[in-house]
């Protein structure tokens, strides 16, 4: 049983994510891929909905060019620039409205009003569903990134059960196909603007498929999640912690490191306040200080308790 312990699924999802991490850093400083020609697009945003954003657009630019001419001098480039996306915001035309944005967001410069509006009109503009995300140029990324966690993920169910079902093979790219259009819907700009997150869309896609045809037994082998979710964790909270390191130095560190603290004991104490279980205590304590559902998951297995609890706690959070 001993020798066994070292291919848990939570250890599995260890190796695993460490494993995506040490590749990524060889690939990416021995130069044998170019990471951004890998990542894919999924922004976009419809002629309507650009039309329907343009009258509050063009107020917003009014205020640019009026506080733009109370500068003089400085201030004309600017000026001229909004009148330009005015006019092509007046056309309907989106090639127009791409450059003429861009223009006045290079215009107006980093933490302005003018240069955030224009950034903001140009990602619009520039996020066209045929051009942008369906485009085989595009997709093909998506494909390439599904065969590399189809691959990863077959070296994690072979690790942890010693085989791999069939039905894991066939079942993977329909569940990928899934996160895909999760991400899809949440790419629309009418979404993005409002910070409506994809999770929200795959948690809706699975009430949906639950609650109407059921999750079909050919499709159950692949049905990972606290597997998936685990070793995203570990890869997700590996780039957070180098990137605090990086923007924020050790007095960063120490703010986050006191903050969770502070919020998962008082969390652990109101709970058991309110007459929650140690284990379901700390789950939900974990998921409110640290990071929702992936904590709570990742905490379930640190603490060994059932595979029902677990399920139970993400709802709370």
């Amino acid at each position: 049983m001993a020798a066994q312990k070292w291919r848990t699924e939570d250890w599995v999802a260890v190796y695993l994510g460490f494993l995506i991490i040490i590749l990524t850093l060889a690939a990416f400083s021995g130069g044998f891929v170019n990471l951004k020609n890998v990542n894919s697009s999924f922004r976009w945003t419809t002629d309507g909905q650009i039309g329907a954003r343009a009258a509050g657009w063009n107020a917003a630019l009014d205020g640019v060019v009026k506080d733009a001419e109370g500068k003089g001098d400085k201030g004309k480039e600017v000026a001229a620039r909004a009148g330009e996306l005015k006019a092509a915001l007046q056309k309907a035309d989106r090639k127009a409205i791409e450059k003429s944005a861009g223009d006045l967001s290079k215009a107006g410069g980093k933490n302005t009003v003018a240069g955030t509006l224009g950034g903001e009109i140009r990602g619009h503009a520039a996020a066209t569903a045929g051009t942008k995300v369906l485009t085989w140029s595009n997709l093909s990324k998506v494909v390439a990134i599904g065969i590399v966690w189809l691959v990863v993920a077959t070296l994690g169910m072979w690790l942890i059960g010693g085989k791999v079902a069939a039905g894991f093979l066939i079942g993977f790219p329909v569940v990928f196909g899934l996160a895909w259009l999760a991400r899809f819907l949440a790419g629309n700009g009418l979404f993005v603007e409002y910070g409506v997150e994809y999770v929200i869309f795959a948690l809706v896609l699975g009430l949906l498929i639950s609650n109407t045809v059921g999750v079909p037994a050919w499709l159950k082998p692949a049905v990972q999640t606290e597997f998936y979710i685990k070793t995203g964790l570990v890869i997700l909270g590996t780039a957070l912690l180098l990137l605090e390191i990086l923007q924020y130095g050790a007095l960063g560190i120490l703010q986050a490191i006191i903050v969770v603290f502070v919020v998962w004991y008082f969390c652990f104490w109101l709970a058991k306040k309110l007459r929650v279980d140690d284990d379901f205590a700390a789950m939900l304590s974990s998921s409110v200080a640290i990071c929702g559902v992936s904590a709570a998951i990742a905490t379930c297995g640190a603490i060994h308790v059932t595979r029902g609890s677990c399920r139970t706690s993400p709802r709370w959070c």
